[in-house]
């Protein structure tokens, strides 16, 4: 029997990027496979381990986040890095990054395996020395204004492994203070809810949201969602927008609606993909071809309706869907099943995990 103990981001520790370590304790053990969950960089017990992952976003109050990271607080990550490497057989870093980009390459030489929610298909990306943004959709930018990453050494490349994306979070409905039930309350008592896919539905889209700031350049990361939102007052549909609302309005909005987009922002995957899936609402989404992911749930045209990343036939798109929509729904029949089967899949995780981290 092994023993995987996890330093895990205390702030999202109910229903997050872990919740599927908790759900699937007892079939991590009938894989010979033991795992702990720790919230304290400090705590002894996180030593000896026979794999040791770390969750980046533990380290969000320092180096981990761009805007605070500094001389400092690297040294002092990569001297933690090389205390514990030196008592567990595999280190495992878990960049929770939300783009198939990263800024943590620096420590890269100082871990075992590298582990992403979702990677380029061309890896070469990453060790480029060009002026390349670390969201490769907004690539195109002039130099100036793109973020810039440190690229991964050559040598280095063969760590970065697939690791899974928030596909398998936690999207059972929760009230506020219920949340903390989340990795503990058995599925089978209180199952994911979906909404058949077939269902009648008053909405053509639901999408809620208010233009960033940065509305109209499209060098921004919020380019994506305030053209959306731009369309709105040229299409004549039955749309739920606005600003926020409840949860649970939230839901009962996607659920009654028609079709879903999903922009890119931070990253290419978003929460609406997946809440999506569960609502049964056919997802519109730009291209999603360039990169790995798992659970992939993201089929062109059998679980999702693609756009280029310029989302320049986006409006004319929309409009031929919402009136073609009964042969659009098989998609987000299709997306469903997919999705549902893949998160209540423990072994084909397990497998996929232990694949990836030897």
């Amino acid at each position: 029997m092994k023993v995987l103990k996890i330093l895990d981001w205390p702030s999202k520790r109910f229903y997050g990027e872990t919740h599927h370590f908790y759900r699937w304790k007892e079939s991590f053990l009938e894989n010979d496979l033991k795992v702990e969950i720790y919230f304290d960089h400090k705590d002894k017990r996180l030593k000896g381990a026979d794999y040791l992952l770390l969750h980046s976003r533990y380290f969000a109050d320092g180096w981990q986040n761009i805007h605070t990271r500094s001389s400092q607080n690297e040294d002092e990550l990569k001297a933690y890095l090389l205390e514990m490497k030196s008592t567990a057989s595999k280190v495992i870093w878990f960049d929770a990054a939300d783009s198939t980009g990263s800024s943590d390459f620096p420590i890269i030489s100082l871990v075992d395996v590298f582990m992403k929610k979702q990677k380029l298909k061309n890896i070469d990306y990453y060790t480029s020395t060009e002026q390349n943004d670390i969201r490769i959709w907004l690539n195109s930018i002039p130099e100036d204004q793109r973020t810039r990453f440190v690229p991964c050494p050559s040598d280095q490349l063969h760590k970065i492994k697939l690791g899974w994306n928030i596909g398998f979070n936690d999207y059972r409905y929760f009230g506020y203070k219920m949340s903390r039930l989340s990795n503990y309350l058995s599925y089978k008592l209180y199952p994911t809810q979906l909404s058949a896919a077939d269902k009648i539905r008053k909405y053509d889209l639901a999408f809620r949201g208010t233009i960033h700031k940065d509305k109209g350049d499209k060098n921004m990361i919020s380019y994506q969602r305030n053209h959306v939102l731009g369309l709105f007052g040229k299409l004549n549909l039955n749309i739920a927008s606005g600003g926020n609302v409840s949860k649970a309005k939230y839901w009962k909005e996607l659920r009654d609606s028609k079709l879903s987009i999903s922009p890119f922002g931070w990253g290419e995957i978003c929460y609406r993909d997946f809440e999506t899936f569960i609502a049964g609402s056919v997802l519109i989404k730009p291209l999603m071809n360039h990169m790995e992911t798992y659970p992939n749930v993201f089929v062109e045209n059998e679980t999702y309706v693609p756009v280029s990343w310029s989302l320049a036939e986006l409006e004319d798109r929309l409009a031929d869907i919402a009136g073609h929509y009964e042969d659009y729904r098989p998609i987000a029949k299709n997306a469903q099943e997919k999705y549902f089967n893949m998160i209540n899949d423990a072994q084909s995780f397990i497998n996929n995990f232990k694949q990836n981290i030897e």
